[in-house]
């Protein structure tokens, strides 16, 4: 990778490169595969240190998993990723390529000095879902050109690395989840005892064993019959019979009255008895929760609960990351302020405010200022899904409860249940499911599409919308009963175009973002630009601004950046015509009007004409003519 690489020498075969990689790793996983990628990729690059990292969301930090540098292995690295070369490299899923000068480039990291780096390249690893597991990264004490057969490389071995990541992540989350599934069924007074299809034993847990007085081989195998006596093995029988006329996949039955259970050397217990069915592999399975009834339910339910967390996090995993809320104008206090208000109360909250302003910034900044925040927040754009299937996602339903539904499935409400939910758009919520809505805000309670099982929830509700719902109340869109029942504490989100110098604050932070996500120097705004930001009105709002700078920092040349091509052509117009009088000027109040307007743009630029940041380039217009429009009207510095 060094600047005297040449495809004739170092890389005149990648073949025999990727060769001797892939046969210096094949073999092995986990720690030792690693360490091996890490050697290998360096010695065949001639790069001075190559390390792959995991990262630490919680701490925002990333550890080593191996680290080869200068020749020998660098044991127990890690550090915070803040102000590293690697931040950007986490943000984007390309290459980032540093080729010199890396540690001016980046100042604020201590450990690129003590590397002696001089040059950088850095991939992320991501899973299935494309969330960051890790990065792959290179450096050396030279420059590093960018030669597309070492780029080549590079990327087959970072995805080599992020698989072996994946799969070790799958690895352990399989333990964990095993070791939790022992744990439930192990950790327990109740007897819980596996069926098959014949009513044969086919394993128990220890609470079983221990309460019927046997071991592995005196419990399996055994019949049903045999555990049971006569008279409770009649009710067990019919419960049996009962069963096969259910549809759910999960069903279960609980006996009530009092069973009597046999132990291996005849004694007799009472009992109570849950009986569930499953299928695993096309099979039917039957399981038996003996005695201790309630806690028996409370597994059941544990274990159900971690189901549909799981199924949630599938979907959703990582779904918030939000910056910090920007801003110092009044209104944008005012809003904060109303936040630390009603964060530690019960209170339902309405934020109002235009598309893009960032309201559900807001919503996940009243729940982690809440008592709930060690619970979930869970949201719903009500207005992103068809409107036959938003009852199913807030209120889940069962299986075959419509065309589609081949499963059970918990919605909204109830993996909010302790938390937040978060209802974005609810001016676009359907008046027929208006009703449903609010007697859970009432009562606490619901049923499922398709069941008449009633739930009960304990869920804070937030919402957000950027209609005027006294509106679509006289339009008879809205319930008005609803409307007061959201509108307990409204909180209104200021548009950008009110937010003053907020713009700037924003806007600033935005390049700073973008910039590192490129790897390119920091780029800053000069007295112009900050004009034509302040000067646009921002329909899109905070979202829009964003959008912008970012394509500021692609188009950025020398860090500087030409709002002119990116601003929509109507931020051109310096004047906005509709607050002008509907009259008629005269030609020398046209003329004060325009020496009014240059005096304007020449104080802004400190009375400098030409260049990026002169006052011709504010007013759209060439250096010379507008030189001579400053003669003209005798225009002078005071």
């Amino acid at each position: 990778m060094a600047a005297d690489y040449h495809p004739s020498n170092k890389f005149s075969s990648g073949l025999i490169v990727l060769k001797k990689i892939v046969e210096g790793t094949s073999d092995y996983t986990g720690e030792k595969f690693f360490r091996l990628l890490v050697r290998n990729l360096a010695e065949s690059l001639n790069a001075h240190g190559v390390w792959v990292t995991e990262y630490l969301k919680e701490s925002n930090r990333l550890r080593a998993l191996a680290f080869w540098l200068d020749d020998h292995y660098v044991d127990e690295y890690e550090y915070d990723i803040p102000g590293t070369p690697c931040e950007p490299v986490l943000e984007s899923h390309n290459i980032c390529h540093v080729p010199q000068d890396v540690i001016n480039l980046y100042p604020n990291d201590p450990d690129l000095p003590e590397l002696n780096a001089v040059s950088y390249m850095g991939l992320a690893l991501r899973d299935e879902n494309e969330f960051v597991l890790g990065h792959l990264a290179l450096l050396d004490n030279k420059p590093m050109t960018e030669l597309p057969e070492a780029f080549a490389i590079f990327k087959i071995f970072a995805a080599r690395a992020a698989a072996e990541l994946r799969r070790m992540r799958f690895e352990k989350r399989l333990i964990e989840n095993e070791a939790k599934l022992y744990r439930l069924i192990n950790g327990t007074n109740d007897s819980l005892i596996e069926l098959n299809e014949e009513l044969v034993i086919t394993q128990a847990n220890k609470a079983a064993k221990l309460n019927f007085g046997a071991n592995d081989k005196d419990l399996s195998g055994r019949l049903l019959k045999e555990i049971f006596d006569a008279s409770s093995f009649q009710k067990v029988m019919q419960s049996f019979a009962s069963m096969n006329t259910l549809t759910d996949s999960f069903a279960s039955i609980i006996l009530k009255s009092n069973i009597n259970c046999i132990a291996v050397d005849g004694k007799v217990f009472p009992a109570e008895v849950a009986i569930s069915w499953y299928r695993f592999n096309k099979k039917v399975f039957f399981a038996l929760f003996i005695r201790n009834l309630s806690e028996s339910v409370r597994v059941k339910e544990e274990i159900k609960q971690l189901n549909a967390e799981a199924f949630f996090l599938r979907e959703q995993v990582n779904k918030y990351h939000f910056d910090n809320i920007i801003g110092e104008s009044p209104k944008i206090l005012k809003a904060l302020h109303s936040v630390g208000q009603v964060a530690p109360t019960e209170s339902t909250v309405l934020l109002c405010g235009e598309t893009g302003t960032g309201k559900e910034l807001f919503a996940m900044a009243i729940h982690k200022a809440s008592n709930r925040s060690h619970k979930p927040m869970i949201a719903l754009n009500c207005a992103a899904l068809p409107s036959e299937l938003v009852e199913s996602e807030l209120f889940g339903h069962v299986k075959g409860a419509f065309t589609g539904a081949a499963s059970s499935r918990e919605g909204r409400f109830v993996l909010a249940d302790g938390g937040t939910l978060f209802l974005d758009e609810i001016g676009e919520l359907p008046l027929s499911l208006q009703a449903k809505l609010l007697r859970v805000l009432q009562e606490g309670e619901f049923e499922p599409v398709g069941s008449s099982r009633t739930k009960k929830v304990n869920v804070r509700l937030v919402t957000a919308t950027n209609r005027n719902l006294e509106e679509e109340i006289e339009l008879g869109k809205f319930r008005i009963d609803l409307y007061y029942r959201l509108n307990v504490f409204p909180i209104d989100i200021p548009p950008l175009k009110e937010r003053g110098n907020d713009i700037i604050l924003l806007a600033e932070a935005f390049l700073e973002k973008y910039a590192k996500r490129s790897a390119i120097p920091a780029i800053t705004l000069n007295k112009v630009n900050k004009q034509q930001l302040l000067s646009y009105h921002w329909p899109g709002n905070v979202r829009e601004l964003q959008n912008i700078m970012e394509r500021c920092v692609i188009t950025s040349k020398g860090g500087k950046i030409s709002l002119s091509e990116v601003l929509p052509s109507s931020n051109r117009i310096l004047v906005n015509e509709s607050s002008l009088e509907e009259r008629v000027f005269t030609e020398k109040e046209m003329a004060e009007f325009e020496k009014q307007n240059i005096i304007r743009a020449l104080n802004l630029t400190n009375w400098k004409i030409s260049g990026d940041d002169g006052a011709a380039a504010l007013l759209q217009v060439p250096a010379t003519t507008l030189s001579s429009r400053i003669g003209k009207l005798k225009i002078k510095r005071m």
